[in-house]
């Protein structure tokens, strides 16, 4: 796949994915702003938003684990290139 098609891929997922965030947050946004209708109402509401946030700090845990291993693979993957790229002009200059 030529690198133009690839960029304009990626371009239009992460377009989505952001036009999708910034809907979910306008309705969590609107969500939070509902006042409770009774002490109970505000009990679950308070419960959510405790299980939510617990949610996102996970998610975010999950992030960061991703991308120390991408890193790793990165790195990996920039030394190999390297190293073939030596070889391959070590030849050529041959």
């Amino acid at each position: 796949m030529p690198a133009t098609t690839e960029t304009n891929l990626l371009q239009l997922q992460t377009d989505v994915w952001r036009t999708r965030a910034q809907a979910k947050q306008k309705q969590l946004e609107r969500t939070l702003a509902e006042p409770a209708r009774s002490s109970r109402d505000a009990q679950r509401q308070t419960m959510w938003i405790k299980q939510a946030l617990d949610a996102v700090k996970r998610g975010q845990e999950e992030l960061m684990y991703q991308t120390a291993l991408l890193d790793v693979y990165a790195q990996h993957l920039n030394a190999l290139e390297m190293s073939l790229l030596a070889a391959s002009e070590h030849r050529h200059s041959q």
